[in-house]
């Protein structure tokens, strides 16, 4: 093979590499307005995935099992899947170097997560059971991830950006609407009267169980973010 061809393929490879990755435009690790503006041009590509560095596909986001087992309600959701987050919108996007904190909001709107379930208990005041597949559409959810770093040097000797850890609040803003199949084994005038009960008492609902629902969702979210942060010299990113 000539050095001519080799230098071909290299380059080549080079340019599948970077039109994968996130569209960035440099900011000050201090100008909020920018960093928002850079973020939200690179929704797209993190919710596509970016395989070169090894990012999971995050529209949809695959959850394998969500287990709820709270006042009085076992739930377990199962192959779930999540759409949406490639329409989210970026509200705030805050570093601050000194505390070495992040913070990062968005708004999804709307998300649909659509899985297998098994339910028993109650449902907040009502007995609920049900083995089926569930549909769940959050109309317009806010979520802020606050994630600690530090800046270490890679295996080049550049500087990056290492999350340590994160958490995480969120908010439901509109309605969420539920649908659940095979709801008190296909009684429909119970199965009418659960979902009338769900439906009218979402935010309810939301506020009791919301949180193990997107524990896992939200985990994926963040782990992208760590793993493309310490993919990019701090250089290649931010102005320095």
């Amino acid at each position: 093979m000539s050095a001519v061809f080799k230098t071909f393929i290299l380059f080549t490879q080079l340019v599948v590499i970077f039109a994968a990755l996130p569209p960035i435009q440099k900011c000050s690790l201090s100008d909020s307005s920018c960093l928002k503006k850079s973020a939200q041009n690179a929704i797209t590509a993190f919710a596509a995935g970016i395989a070169e560095i090894g990012t999971e596909v995050l529209d949809p986001v695959h959850i394998d099992v969500i287990n709820i087992d709270l006042s009085g309600l076992k739930l377990t959701i199962k192959d779930a899947n999540i759409k949406g987050l490639k329409n989210a919108v970026v509200d705030k996007l805050k570093v601050d170097t000194a505390k070495k904190v992040i913070t990062f909001t968005f708004h999804a709107a709307p998300l649909t997560l659509k899985g297998k379930y098994k339910a028993s208990g109650q449902l907040l005041l009502l007995p609920i059971s049900g083995d089926g597949d569930m549909t769940l559409k959050i109309k317009n959810i806010e979520i802020t991830l606050t994630m600690m770093y530090d800046i270490i040097k890679n295996k080049d000797g550049k500087d990056v950006i290492a999350l340590k850890s994160y958490k995480y609040t969120y908010e439901n803003n509109e309605n969420t609407h539920f649908k659940l199949t095979n709801l008190f084994n296909g009684n429909k005038q119970l199965s009418d009267a659960m979902h009338s009960f769900m439906n009218e008492n979402w935010k309810a609902i939301s506020q009791e169980f919301g949180t193990p629902t997107i524990e896992k969702p939200v985990q994926k979210i963040y782990t992208c973010i760590k793993d493309y942060l310490l993919s990019q010299p701090l250089e290649e990113i931010a102005i320095v």
